[in-house]
């Protein structure tokens, strides 16, 4: 017999086999997700790029890549505070790709993007398809915590001092203060969600006179001007087209006190402590920090319907409400004193940020799970607020 021939053991080859263990676990073999961020609303669009980045964050590993359509001047500002996203694929005017791309096995009929099907990237063999209605904000409590907008450093530096020339105070706080108007392009009209803006100049005022901070209003440009005045910085005469600022301004508040609308929501998407009101309906805060009120209903007899009772009856989504209105039950939003109240309640939360924010609540995960399980029931962190002193209506229906 011919002489042994030692073999070392490291030339033998190590293979990584995709089947052998979960995804996420290993470099090799990440988690791929894919997010079909279809939405057009400024609120759903960044709520459906939150919950995609928290998904990501439950495992070791993972890739993910963003399809969108670039309609709206928002979206691209929104997509560069997503630090952890790793690709993007952009449609403009009436392109779009097929789902065949998504063939795991043979080739696909339709070209599909360059890096599709590269070995590191493999988009075609992902293990997860987002879709709009799986990430609505409800959903996002369900992550403790959610993940987080974020500015990179030379961005910040930029979007700081643009601030500070708008004529922000560095040395001292500010919150930032939205409320819809009907009279932004790109949305109807919604007289459930439309407020009286009279009562949020009164509010602007009185924060700056009685809590002692500054306010930064954001928003579209066709919104009411507001009075000048020190300690008052609209934001909003620079619309869409200078969003990025707003989304600095809401990353860098005390706190963000906004009326149910997609800037309220940025400021949960940032993890600054938001305030959001007249809810008639669904609201979108979900971190712990956060508080919501809900607009009140008020029976046909003139007594309103207290929360309570409303959670239980499940009074809190559109169809509810509008079934409530043919029935002769109608809405009220927050008067001035309830959201001057709301306001004092989270400058007293947010008393760790004396000026500009440069802390967030979120902590590193260090136990990922490696799995994600889709949670079927709403989890609800943000604080749900009542002042029944201020509130309207001839007495109130309770649970007995």
């Amino acid at each position: 017999m011919p002489d042994r021939v030692e073999f070392n053991l490291s030339r033998v080859p190590v293979f990584v086999d995709p089947v052998r263990r979960r995804p996420g676990i290993r470099k090799q073999n990440p988690f791929r997700i894919i997010v079909l961020a279809l939405d057009r609303a400024l609120g759903d669009f960044a709520a459906v790029l939150c919950f995609a980045m928290s998904v990501k964050a439950q495992f070791d590993h993972a890739k993910l890549l963003v399809y969108y359509r670039n309609d709206r001047p928002y979206k691209k500002p929104i997509l560069d505070v997503c630090a952890d996203i790793d690709e993007v694929i952009e449609m403009t005017g009436s392109d779009s790709l097929p789902l065949d791309i998504l063939d795991a096995a043979a080739h696909a009929p339709f070209p599909p993007p360059e890096t599709w099907r590269h070995h590191e990237t493999a988009w075609n063999r992902s293990h997860l398809v987002i879709l709009p209605h799986m990430a609505r904000y409800q959903n996002l409590g369900q992550f403790d915590p959610a993940a987080r907008f974020r500015f990179t450093a030379r961005d910040a530096e930029v979007a700081a001092k643009r601030l500070r020339e708008s004529g922000v105070d560095p040395d001292r706080w500010f919150c930032v203060m939205h409320y819809r108007e009907p009279s932004y392009q790109n949305r109807r009209p919604q007289p459930m969600r439309d407020v009286e803006t009279t009562d949020y100049e009164a509010l602007m005022n009185w924060i700056i006179d009685h809590l002692g901070g500054q306010v930064v209003r954001v928003g579209h440009a066709e919104m009411r001007p507001f009075a000048e005045r020190p300690g008052y910085v609209d934001l909003a005469p620079l619309g869409d087209a200078d969003f990025m600022l707003h989304l600095f301004a809401i990353s860098r508040a005390r706190f963000v006190l906004a009326s149910n609308s997609g800037p309220g929501i940025c400021g949960s998407c940032f993890g600054t402590p938001t305030a959001m009101c007249n809810n008639p309906a669904t609201f979108g805060v979900w971190n712990s920090q956060d508080a919501v009120m809900m607009s009140h209903i008020i029976a046909p007899d003139g007594r309103r319907v207290s929360h309570g009772v409303a959670h239980k009856r499940e009074m809190h989504f559109v169809a509810a409400v509008q079934h409530l209105n043919d029935l002769g039950y109608h809405t009220v939003l927050q008067s001035l004193d309830e959201l001057r109240r709301l306001a004092a309640v989270m400058h007293e939360r947010t008393t760790d940020t004396p000026g500009w924010r440069t802390q967030w609540y979120e902590t590193e995960r260090l136990d990922r799970p490696n799995r994600f399980e889709a949670s079927t029931d709403p989890i609800m962190r943000a604080t749900l607020v009542e002042f029944e002193d201020l509130a309207p209506g001839d007495g109130s229906i309770v649970l007995a």
